[in-house]
C-alpha cells in the first residue's frame, strides 16, 4: 500500500519556493499597509490635538470673540509651539459663529513612513478643534 502511494506521487514535480515567496510578499505588503494606516491615524490625532489647543489659546486671549482677532491669536499659538511630527501646518479657519465657540481648522501634509514604497503618495490631512466659553 505504501509502495502504491509513492509510485502515484513520483510524477509530481515542483517547488514550494514560489508559494513561499508569494506568502512573504503578501506579508510584507500587509505590514506596510498597516504601518502606513497607523502613521496616518497618529498624524491625524496629533493635528486634532494641536487644533484643539489652538482653539483654547485663541479663546483665552480674547475677552470678546470676533472673527477679526481669532486668526491672529491662532497664528501666534502656532508660531510659539513647535509642531513635532507635523509638516507644513496651515491655518485654514479660525472663526466664531455665536461669540462663545471658537472653531479652528488646520491642515498638514502627511507622508507615509516608508518613502521608497512604490505607492507612497503625499496626502493632506485636515482637522478641526472647538473650544467653548461658558455663559
Amino acid at each position: 500500500m505504501l509502495r502504491l502511494c509513492r509510485e502515484s506521487r513520483s510524477g509530481e514535480q515542483g517547488s514550494m519556493a514560489p508559494l513561499g515567496m508569494g506568502l512573504a510578499l503578501l506579508s510584507l505588503t500587509t505590514t506596510l499597509v498597516i504601518l502606513a494606516a497607523g502613521s496616518f491615524y497618529l498624524s491625524e490625532r496629533r493635528l486634532t490635538s494641536v487644533a484643539e489647543s489652538t482653539a483654547l489659546y485663541a479663546l483665552s486671549q480674547s475677552d470678546v470673540l470676533s472673527n477679526q482677532n481669532l486668526p491672529r491669536f491662532a497664528g501666534e499659538f502656532l508660531e510659539m509651539h513647535p509642531l513635532k511630527g507635523l509638516q507644513q501646518v496651515s491655518l485654514i479657519e479660525a472663526t466664531t459663529q455665536d461669540g462663545f465657540t471658537v472653531r479652528v481648522r488646520l491642515c498638514s501634509l502627511w507622508r507615509p513612513i516608508f518613502e521608497v514604497y512604490i505607492f507612497s503618495e503625499v496626502g493632506m490631512i485636515c482637522s478641526e478643534g472647538l473650544a467653548r466659553r461658558g455663559r
